[in-house]
């Protein structure tokens, strides 16, 4: 390789993931409308969902999601993340996988590293 030229590592993340699939609910900040989805796996600092979703949702868009944890129908909304969309690929016509990253002040995330 060229000196000078970036090398790319297979692993970016900074946390490790968890496949841990999980009903969640993602509410776009725009609008104020919730998503119902499936998380595919999560970190400390952000998560692969799987959504149900009629309008697309966008990179760089920000929302609110949480994960139900157990059975209960309610969840406060105190368990809420805020996070943004980084990246966002389609499934099929209804649905699409959004990979969030959790906006997370940075001396929680140095403590969890």
């Amino acid at each position: 390789m060229p000196e000078g030229t970036p090398q790319k590592s297979s692993e970016r993340r900074r946390f490790p993931r968890h496949s841990i699939v999980r009903p969640c609910k993602i509410r776009d900040r725009r609008n104020l409308l919730f998503s119902g989805g499936r998380t595919t796996d999560l970190s400390v600092g952000g998560a692969l969902i799987r959504v149900d979703r009629a309008r697309p949702f966008r990179a760089g868009d920000e929302v609110d999601m949480v994960v139900a944890w157990s059975d209960s129908a309610v969840v406060a909304s105190e368990h809420m993340l805020r996070a943004t969309i980084k990246r966002v690929l389609p499934i099929d016509y209804h649905h699409q996988a959004l990979a969030v990253e959790f906006a997370i002040p940075e001396q929680e995330l140095a403590a969890a590293a």
